[in-house]
């Protein structure tokens, strides 16, 4: 052990034992929602940062007229069955939840009304 400890690039001390961690709890932050909320009132990101009704979503069929929320895209989708996977973004001043099935042609950016007033930075503006 003593020669191949020598060998090694690696210090002897990182081969020690190491105490134990505690777990990390995670919190959501105060200003993301959690998707399935249903007090949160939900908007669709436009392409220029706009926020849209999700009465556009009945183009898709009359299925998806009472999708309120991500969650509800989410488990209308699974029902139909198309995979269908959500991602939530949560840096910057406007948090948004993606929702996405391509057998479906759905790819959406759910947005909490009250950021909508905020605009995206511009391209290039940090």
């Amino acid at each position: 052990m003593a020669i191949w400890v020598g060998l090694s690039p690696f210090p002897a001390a990182l081969f020690a034992a190491q105490p134990a961690k505690s777990p990390v709890s995670k919190q959501l932050p105060s200003k993301a929602a959690p998707s399935g909320d249903k007090s949160v009132v939900w908007k669709l990101a436009g392409r220029e940062g706009d926020c849209t009704s999700l009465d556009i979503l009945r183009k898709k069929g009359p299925a998806y007229a009472d999708i309120k929320s991500p969650k509800d895209l989410l488990d209308k989708l699974k029902a139909n069955g198309h995979p269908a996977e959500m991602k939530e973004f949560k840096a910057g001043i406007r948090p948004a939840v993606e929702v996405r099935a391509p057998t479906a042609g759905i790819a959406v950016m759910f947005v909490r009304q009250e950021h909508c007033d905020k605009k995206p930075p511009a391209v290039g503006e940090k």
